[in-house]
């Protein structure tokens, strides 16, 4: 197994930094960090640092301002102008500063020095420790059950193939390869589309119908690696409680609920849409529950009971065909 250490980027506003912060020391015990470095606007910069060296671990936390890789007003404007070619006004489903965090991870290729760099998702925690190559020391992709028809346009767009594996490539995190995320850039800066860098290019490839949810950088890259290089990772179900938010408060997330996750999942995601359930969080905690079922069956019980949508395909259905994950 591949014991390298490489850098670990966690893009974040200022908003979801504050729920990170608290468990900057996790990050560092469970992945297989060379050093955290999070992405962010400018005045995250002394926060991080101040936060970094109050946990001890100031030399492993660095700090990169994210219009070092990449301009929002730009990308805001080439979004505006993509609409209004097609007699569209900027909308809040418009979404910019979405695609930016994408085109974020994908820029950091650019000044990355080592060969694999991992993005981690700042709503999100790991519980144990981590490893990111098999025992043959491949690269692993991480799946999970997602299906968002406008990711999938994108890509057909772009490179004339649709969804590869049954699974999805979404899962909070995705190891990258720096020279493939490069060459997959260049092939998409070739393509006879609108614009001159990759980012322009993939603004102009959505469809309009969908720009809300209309690409993503983990789907795209494995689904381009598994055409292009297909032999170069291997695949793994990726082991997460999606929607902890329901009956988990971040800041009240205590040591024995995460020995009790930890024995079914890698990581928890609290995201900002989750709704805590008070009722939940009693069932959660209850000692009698803990005692005779584990994390994973009081998780399943919940989305059999469609306590966040109607439960299938391994996920959370809607009514437009896509699947959200749990």
């Amino acid at each position: 197994m591949n014991k390298e250490k490489y850098p670990i980027i966690i893009p974040t506003t200022t908003k979801d930094y504050l729920r990170v912060k608290r468990d900057l020391k996790a990050l560092l015990d469970y992945l297989p960090a060379k050093e955290i470095v999070f992405i962010g606007p400018a005045s995250l910069e002394e926060p991080v640092k101040a936060d970094a060296v109050r946990c001890g671990i100031g030399d492993k936390v660095r700090f990169l301002n994210e219009e070092e890789l990449l301009s929002l007003s730009y990308l805001t404007e080439v979004m505006r102008d993509r609409l209004a070619s097609e007699g569209y006004t900027m909308a809040e489903n418009s979404r910019p500063g979405w695609y930016y965090q994408q085109f974020l991870k994908m820029s950091f290729s650019e000044v990355c020095d080592d060969e694999y760099y991992m993005s981690w998702d700042a709503d999100t925690l790991p519980l144990r420790h981590i490893d990111m190559f098999d025992e043959f020391g491949k690269p692993i992709f991480d799946t999970k059950a997602e299906l968002m028809p406008g990711y999938f346009y994108t890509i057909q767009k772009l490179f004339g193939f649709n969804k590869v594996i049954e699974q999805s490539f979404i899962s909070e995190h995705m190891l990258f390869n720096k020279m493939r995320m490069h060459e997959m850039i260049e092939e998409i800066e070739s393509l006879p589309i609108k614009g001159k860098t990759y980012y322009e290019k993939v603004i102009y490839s959505l469809s309009l119908d969908n720009v809300r949810c209309g690409f993503s950088e983990f789907e795209t890259f494995g689904s381009w690696m598994t055409v292009r290089y297909p032999d170069e990772y291997t695949f793994r179900e990726w082991k997460s409680m999606r929607k902890a938010g329901f009956f988990i408060k971040p800041d009240d997330f205590s040591e024995e609920d995460k020995v009790y996750l930890s024995k079914d999942y890698d990581a928890v995601t609290f995201e900002g849409y989750h709704k805590y359930v008070p009722v939940l969080a009693e069932m959660f905690r209850n000692p009698e529950y803990r005692a005779e079922i584990s994390a994973k069956e009081f998780y399943q019980i919940l989305i059999e009971e469609g306590v966040f949508g109607k439960a299938e395909f391994g996920g959370i259905a809607d009514e437009d065909g896509a699947i959200s994950p749990v």
